[in-house]
Protein backbone atom coordinates (compact mmCIF):
# COMPACT_ATOMS: atom_id res chain seq x y z
CA UNK A 1 0.00 0.00 0.00
CA UNK A 2 1.53 3.07 -1.02
CA UNK A 3 2.14 5.20 2.15
CA UNK A 4 0.92 8.84 1.01
CA UNK A 5 1.53 10.64 4.01
CA UNK A 6 5.47 9.58 4.09
CA UNK A 7 5.59 10.84 0.82
CA UNK A 8 4.42 14.32 1.69
CA UNK A 9 7.18 14.52 4.53
CA UNK A 10 9.68 13.27 1.87
CA UNK A 11 8.64 16.02 -0.52
CA UNK A 12 9.43 18.78 2.59
CA UNK A 13 6.25 18.85 4.60
CA UNK A 14 6.99 18.87 8.48
CA UNK A 15 3.26 17.40 9.16
CA UNK A 16 1.06 14.94 7.19
CA UNK A 17 -2.15 13.06 8.23
CA UNK A 18 -3.85 10.23 6.47
CA UNK A 19 -6.53 7.92 6.65
CA UNK A 20 -6.56 4.12 5.55
CA UNK A 21 -8.53 1.60 5.78
CA UNK A 22 -7.78 -2.60 5.10
CA UNK A 23 -7.95 -6.30 5.03
CA UNK A 24 -4.52 -8.17 5.48
CA UNK A 25 -3.02 -5.35 5.50
CA UNK A 26 0.03 -6.56 7.11
CA UNK A 27 3.89 -5.77 7.78
CA UNK A 28 5.73 -8.45 6.87
CA UNK A 29 9.03 -6.94 8.11
CA UNK A 30 10.25 -4.20 11.05
CA UNK A 31 10.95 -0.83 9.40
CA UNK A 32 11.59 2.73 10.98
CA UNK A 33 11.40 6.56 10.13
CA UNK A 34 12.91 9.29 10.82
CA UNK A 35 10.13 11.18 12.18
CA UNK A 36 7.10 10.39 14.73
CA UNK A 37 4.34 8.84 13.81
CA UNK A 38 0.71 8.40 15.55
CA UNK A 39 -1.34 5.71 15.16
CA UNK A 40 -4.81 6.06 16.48
CA UNK A 41 -6.83 2.66 15.43
CA UNK A 42 -10.86 3.77 14.54
CA UNK A 43 -11.81 0.49 13.93
CA UNK A 44 -10.54 -3.15 13.48
CA UNK A 45 -7.89 -4.73 15.57
CA UNK A 46 -4.21 -5.21 15.31
CA UNK A 47 -1.14 -6.09 16.86
CA UNK A 48 1.99 -4.01 17.33
CA UNK A 49 5.50 -5.10 17.43
CA UNK A 50 7.37 -2.16 18.85
CA UNK A 51 11.36 -3.76 19.39
CA UNK A 52 10.53 -6.32 21.94
CA UNK A 53 6.95 -5.31 23.28
CA UNK A 54 3.81 -6.77 21.69
CA UNK A 55 0.12 -5.08 21.73
CA UNK A 56 -2.86 -5.74 20.94
CA UNK A 57 -4.31 -2.66 19.44
CA UNK A 58 -8.66 -1.39 19.70
CA UNK A 59 -10.80 0.80 18.58
CA UNK A 60 -10.35 4.17 20.43
CA UNK A 61 -6.36 3.54 21.14
CA UNK A 62 -3.29 4.54 19.66
CA UNK A 63 0.61 4.46 19.58
CA UNK A 64 3.20 6.93 19.51
CA UNK A 65 6.06 5.76 17.27
CA UNK A 66 9.33 8.31 18.41
CA UNK A 67 11.87 8.73 14.90
CA UNK A 68 14.14 5.30 14.56
CA UNK A 69 12.02 3.04 16.70
CA UNK A 70 11.84 -0.20 14.66
CA UNK A 71 7.79 -1.67 14.76
CA UNK A 72 5.79 -3.70 12.73
CA UNK A 73 1.58 -4.15 12.31
CA UNK A 74 0.16 -6.88 11.32
CA UNK A 75 -3.95 -8.34 12.11
CA UNK A 76 -5.83 -11.48 12.06
CA UNK A 77 -6.65 -13.16 8.91
CA UNK A 78 -9.46 -11.21 7.22
CA UNK A 79 -9.62 -8.64 9.97
CA UNK A 80 -11.04 -5.17 8.12
CA UNK A 81 -9.40 -2.21 10.22
CA UNK A 82 -9.10 1.84 9.93
CA UNK A 83 -6.30 3.77 10.99
CA UNK A 84 -6.21 7.65 11.51
CA UNK A 85 -2.07 8.09 10.66
CA UNK A 86 0.38 11.55 11.98
CA UNK A 87 2.87 11.71 10.89
CA UNK A 88 5.83 15.23 12.26
CA UNK A 89 8.91 16.00 12.29
CA UNK A 90 11.07 17.12 15.35
CA UNK A 91 10.75 21.14 13.98
CA UNK A 92 6.97 20.92 13.84
CA UNK A 93 7.43 20.93 17.52
CA UNK A 94 6.85 24.52 19.45
CA UNK A 95 10.53 23.46 21.48
CA UNK A 96 13.49 21.06 22.35
CA UNK A 97 11.34 20.30 25.76
CA UNK A 98 8.49 18.94 24.09
CA UNK A 99 10.80 17.05 21.37
CA UNK A 100 12.14 15.56 24.70
CA UNK A 101 9.13 14.87 26.60
CA UNK A 102 7.82 13.03 23.24
CA UNK A 103 10.94 10.94 22.84
CA UNK A 104 10.04 9.19 26.59
CA UNK A 105 6.24 9.15 25.43
CA UNK A 106 6.43 6.32 22.94
CA UNK A 107 4.29 3.25 23.81
CA UNK A 108 0.43 2.57 23.46
CA UNK A 109 -2.13 4.36 25.11
CA UNK A 110 -5.92 4.95 25.82
CA UNK A 111 -7.24 8.11 27.14
CA UNK A 112 -10.10 9.02 28.92
CA UNK A 113 -13.47 9.59 27.13
CA UNK A 114 -13.62 13.16 27.25
CA UNK A 115 -9.82 13.48 26.79
CA UNK A 116 -9.83 11.21 23.61
CA UNK A 117 -12.66 13.40 22.17
CA UNK A 118 -10.82 15.76 22.09
CA UNK A 119 -7.11 14.30 20.89
CA UNK A 120 -9.09 12.89 18.02
CA UNK A 121 -11.47 15.64 17.02
CA UNK A 122 -7.49 17.38 16.60
CA UNK A 123 -6.01 14.32 14.68
CA UNK A 124 -8.86 15.02 12.33
CA UNK A 125 -8.88 18.95 11.61
CA UNK A 126 -5.53 17.88 10.97
CA UNK A 127 -6.51 16.25 8.23
CA UNK A 128 -9.34 18.57 7.17
CA UNK A 129 -7.05 21.31 6.57
CA UNK A 130 -4.87 19.18 4.64
CA UNK A 131 -6.87 18.21 1.95
CA UNK A 132 -8.71 21.94 2.19
CA UNK A 133 -5.77 24.28 3.01
CA UNK A 134 -7.34 27.43 4.01
CA UNK A 135 -5.56 30.65 5.07
CA UNK A 136 -2.42 30.46 7.17
CA UNK A 137 -2.13 26.83 6.79
CA UNK A 138 1.07 25.84 8.18
CA UNK A 139 0.39 27.87 11.24
CA UNK A 140 -2.80 25.93 11.76
CA UNK A 141 -1.34 22.42 11.19
CA UNK A 142 1.24 23.39 13.88
CA UNK A 143 -0.92 25.22 16.19
CA UNK A 144 -3.07 22.06 15.77
CA UNK A 145 -0.43 19.62 16.32
CA UNK A 146 0.90 21.32 18.94
CA UNK A 147 -2.59 21.92 20.70
CA UNK A 148 -3.38 17.90 20.83
CA UNK A 149 0.42 16.85 22.04
CA UNK A 150 -0.06 19.09 24.79
CA UNK A 151 -3.42 18.08 25.41
CA UNK A 152 -2.27 14.46 25.78
CA UNK A 153 0.56 15.19 27.50
CA UNK A 154 -1.41 16.77 30.30
CA UNK A 155 -4.04 13.99 30.37
CA UNK A 156 -4.50 10.69 32.22
CA UNK A 157 -3.27 8.27 30.14
CA UNK A 158 -3.39 4.48 30.60
CA UNK A 159 -1.09 2.37 29.18
CA UNK A 160 -2.15 -0.68 27.05
CA UNK A 161 -1.05 -3.85 28.84
CA UNK A 162 1.66 -5.45 26.68
CA UNK A 163 1.17 -9.01 25.73
CA UNK A 164 3.00 -11.50 27.74
CA UNK A 165 7.04 -12.05 27.17
CA UNK A 166 8.43 -14.89 25.30
CA UNK A 167 11.97 -16.18 24.21
CA UNK A 168 11.54 -14.31 21.37
CA UNK A 169 11.18 -10.72 23.30
CA UNK A 170 13.81 -11.42 24.96
CA UNK A 171 16.30 -11.91 22.01
CA UNK A 172 15.15 -8.65 20.59
CA UNK A 173 15.85 -6.99 23.81
CA UNK A 174 18.84 -8.49 24.25
CA UNK A 175 20.01 -7.81 20.65
CA UNK A 176 18.87 -4.10 21.03
CA UNK A 177 21.62 -3.85 24.49
CA UNK A 178 24.26 -5.82 22.82
CA UNK A 179 23.90 -5.30 19.02
CA UNK A 180 27.54 -3.91 19.06
CA UNK A 181 29.15 -6.65 20.43
CA UNK A 182 30.45 -9.56 17.72
CA UNK A 183 28.38 -12.48 18.03
CA UNK A 184 27.39 -15.72 16.89
CA UNK A 185 23.87 -17.63 16.05
CA UNK A 186 25.47 -20.58 18.50
CA UNK A 187 26.49 -18.04 21.11
CA UNK A 188 23.29 -16.75 21.10
CA UNK A 189 21.34 -19.91 21.35
CA UNK A 190 23.42 -20.72 24.60
CA UNK A 191 22.63 -17.50 25.90
CA UNK A 192 18.81 -18.85 25.90
CA UNK A 193 19.08 -22.54 26.13
CA UNK A 194 17.74 -23.36 22.86
CA UNK A 195 19.33 -25.21 19.65
CA UNK A 196 20.18 -22.60 16.66
CA UNK A 197 17.73 -24.23 14.61
CA UNK A 198 14.50 -23.63 16.84
CA UNK A 199 15.71 -20.05 17.68
CA UNK A 200 15.88 -18.94 14.15
CA UNK A 201 12.23 -21.16 13.28
CA UNK A 202 10.95 -19.02 16.44
CA UNK A 203 12.39 -15.83 15.73
CA UNK A 204 11.27 -15.70 11.53
CA UNK A 205 7.39 -16.94 12.71
CA UNK A 206 6.93 -14.22 15.33
CA UNK A 207 8.76 -11.05 14.00
CA UNK A 208 8.74 -12.31 10.40
CA UNK A 209 12.37 -11.79 9.56
CA UNK A 210 15.79 -13.68 10.14
CA UNK A 211 17.90 -13.13 13.43
CA UNK A 212 20.90 -11.52 11.56
CA UNK A 213 18.14 -8.86 9.46
CA UNK A 214 17.03 -7.58 12.79
CA UNK A 215 20.49 -7.22 14.19
CA UNK A 216 21.27 -5.17 11.05
CA UNK A 217 18.16 -2.94 11.57
CA UNK A 218 19.34 -1.73 14.70
CA UNK A 219 22.78 -1.25 13.93
CA UNK A 220 21.92 0.72 11.22
CA UNK A 221 19.46 2.66 13.00
CA UNK A 222 22.26 3.48 15.55
CA UNK A 223 24.79 4.24 12.81
CA UNK A 224 22.23 6.53 10.88
CA UNK A 225 21.84 8.48 14.93
CA UNK A 226 25.79 8.72 14.87
CA UNK A 227 26.24 10.03 11.62
CA UNK A 228 23.44 13.00 12.30
CA UNK A 229 24.62 13.75 15.87
CA UNK A 230 28.66 12.46 15.59
CA UNK A 231 32.09 13.59 13.59
CA UNK A 232 33.13 10.22 13.61
CA UNK A 233 34.44 8.90 10.61
CA UNK A 234 32.29 6.41 8.84
CA UNK A 235 35.09 3.94 9.13
CA UNK A 236 34.80 4.63 13.08
CA UNK A 237 30.64 3.88 13.71
CA UNK A 238 30.91 1.16 11.32
CA UNK A 239 33.38 -0.24 14.15
CA UNK A 240 31.29 0.80 17.29
CA UNK A 241 27.81 -0.51 16.20
CA UNK A 242 29.51 -4.45 15.81
CA UNK A 243 30.57 -4.31 11.68
CA UNK A 244 33.50 -6.14 11.07
CA UNK A 245 34.19 -4.63 7.90
CA UNK A 246 33.20 -1.00 6.47
CA UNK A 247 32.46 -2.55 2.98
CA UNK A 248 29.67 -5.19 4.36
CA UNK A 249 28.80 -2.27 6.48
CA UNK A 250 28.06 -0.30 3.73
CA UNK A 251 26.42 -2.64 1.77
CA UNK A 252 23.66 -2.93 4.35
CA UNK A 253 22.97 0.21 5.03
CA UNK A 254 22.54 1.01 1.53
CA UNK A 255 20.45 -1.78 1.56
CA UNK A 256 18.31 -0.94 4.42
CA UNK A 257 18.10 3.49 3.88
CA UNK A 258 18.26 2.88 -0.06
CA UNK A 259 21.82 5.15 0.24
CA UNK A 260 24.97 5.23 1.02
CA UNK A 261 26.44 6.13 4.19
CA UNK A 262 28.27 9.79 3.33
CA UNK A 263 25.17 10.43 1.22
CA UNK A 264 22.95 10.32 4.26
CA UNK A 265 25.42 12.31 5.93
CA UNK A 266 26.00 14.71 3.20
CA UNK A 267 21.72 15.01 2.86
CA UNK A 268 21.60 16.07 6.84
CA UNK A 269 24.36 18.68 6.77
Amino acid sequence: MIDNARSMLEEGRHIASERIAGVNDNLHISHYHEFYEIYYLESGERYHLIEDQLYHLTPGQFIIFKPYMLHRSYGDKDMPFCRLLIYFRSGALLSPKLDAVMQAASGAYQLSAQDNTIFYQCMNRILLEQKSPQQFHAEYLSSLLNTMLIHLLRSKKDPVEQNKKNRVTKVISYLSKHYAESMSLQELSRQFYVSPYHLCREFKLYANVTIIQYLNAVRIIEAQKMLLSTKKSITQISSEVGFDSITHFERVFKKITGSTPRAARKINL
